[in-house]
């Protein structure tokens, strides 16, 4: 799984949540909503925060990553959605 995400994917997901999302606020503040899909960003802008409410994924600064999920089943899905989001928005 690991080698499924990398920062240039997330950077770019996160440019399409931005543009087709709706605008929400989140624990981290103002952010974007896609089809079950959070982002939003910290206060300095080193870091992103994506969320399906079960699962919260970080990307910090360097590209590094981490998960915060329960078991392997729940970030599984949530990759699969942010797949999904991936290929359906242009």
């Amino acid at each position: 799984m690991q080698n499924e995400i990398d920062g240039k994917f997330l950077l770019n997901l996160y440019a399409k949540i931005e543009k087709y999302g709706q605008p929400q606020q989140t624990v981290h503040g103002a952010g974007f909503v896609l089809d079950g899909i959070s982002v939003s960003q910290g206060f300095d802008g080193y870091e992103a925060y994506f969320s399906d409410g079960v699962v919260q994924l970080t990307l910090g600064f360097h590209n590094k990553w981490h998960a915060d999920a329960t078991d392997e089943q729940q970030m599984e899905r949530f990759l699969a959605r942010l797949q999904q989001i991936q290929k359906q928005y242009a």
